[in-house]
């Protein structure tokens, strides 16, 4: 989901449905410590607004003497924000929904060894490849899975495609609701190309955006909801969209669409990280830093478990929302983090379709 940037970000000292915040944006003022002295860090928010004020708002309740200005829009914005401000930069940690913008920022050398706490709470695998130094820049924060939205009047069961290339049929031509322009869709498409080369993903991509001509959308929440109504047959969109859309129409079982998952080790069924990182420009890195353990920690991982995120936590012994099969049960492509790269390769295939 894409967010306006806010030119004037907020403390989150109170949550409610919908809230950013509630005071101005500053340096050392406001709250409570023992010493009577209060750090304020930027974070630069690429996640879902709601679970990241849920994640502050706890913070801030066991670090009273930390207050966290949230800002947030759509996390390839903000790292390209990050790119021009350099060393200028206020942000203190960019939290993103998928890992290639925080790779993108490692290569440039613009982010900080992540905490040593942070990285041994959860496997290595959902953490950052060792950086240029050696050690690991960014940890692993939650994750999900790309899957199909269907509408289940529209397609039987026994139609449902099985691998992403089946999307490109011109069988489901008017049929297929696509947000090109969302990040969340550029790790298919990178392991589309790694699957199949390049020449093979641009084909794939552009009968992909022929069949999805009459409903090209801005968002997944669109794409969700349009295939629910029944305005399309099919939509490719990360797994907790149609969760959140579910719930927000009153339940599960009062949906007409279902989540339908590819085929065990297609190259659309891809595991997909957020994460965390703390800027190298940081002026309040021991700060930045516990806000990084804190995402880490079993109370944050239960808040993303709980809430209606509908997110994998990955910190071992927090079990997902009870309405999600485990994740253990999950049988996505063996594409890793570090095969995910930068994304510069899917961002080029997308420019290329006319999808960004």
């Amino acid at each position: 989901m894409r967010r306006p940037l806010l030119a004037v970000v907020v403390p989150v000292c109170a949550i409610a449905v919908g809230a950013t915040g509630c005071s101005a944006l500053g340096g050392s003022t406001g709250g409570s410590s023992a010493d009577g002295k209060t750090t304020t860090i930027t974070l630069y928010n690429g996640q879902h607004e709601q679970t990241t004020q849920d994640l502050v708002a706890a913070f801030e309740k066991q670090n009273p003497s930390i207050k966290v200005n949230i800002r947030s829009d759509d996390e390839d914005a903000l790292a390209q924000q990050i790119r021009q401000e350099g060393a200028k930069s206020p942000a203190d940690v960019f939290y993103t929904e998928n890992s290639p913008a925080l790779e993108s920022l490692q290569a440039s050398g613009l982010l900080a060894p992540a905490s040593g706490a942070a990285l041994a709470a959860v496997p290595a695998k959902y953490d950052s490849p060792a950086g240029g130094s050696g050690g690991r820049d960014w940890v692993g924060v939650s994750a999900r899975v790309s899957v199909m939205v269907v509408n289940t009047g529209q397609v039987p069961a026994g139609q449902t495609p099985t691998t992403v290339l089946q999307l490109a049929d011109p069988k489901w031509k008017g049929r297929i609701a696509l947000a090109g322009g969302e990040t969340d869709l550029q790790p298919v498409v990178t392991s589309v190309a790694k699957a199949y080369g390049t020449a093979r993903a641009d084909q794939w991509l552009a009968a992909l955006k022929a069949n999805a001509a009459s409903h090209m959308v801005p968002d997944n929440e669109t794409v969700t909801s349009d295939v629910d109504r029944g305005q399309a047959a099919i939509g490719l969109v990360d797994n907790y969209y149609w969760y959140r859309q579910a719930v927000q129409d009153g339940g599960i079982g009062k949906t007409h669409s279902k989540v339908a998952y590819f085929a065990a080790g297609d190259p659309g069924y891809v595991l997909d990280v957020s994460g965390a990182a703390v800027l190298k420009s940081s002026t309040h890195k021991a700060a930045a830093e516990k806000f990084q353990e804190f995402l880490t920690s079993d109370t944050a991982q239960k808040i993303i478990a709980t809430s209606d995120s509908f997110e994998y936590p990955i910190r071992p012994g927090v079990a997902a929302n009870s309405e999600l099969p485990p994740l253990d049960t999950l049988h996505p492509n063996s594409i890793t983090v570090a095969d995910l790269g930068d994304g510069s390769t899917a961002v080029s295939l997308l420019q290329k379709a006319q999808l960004l």
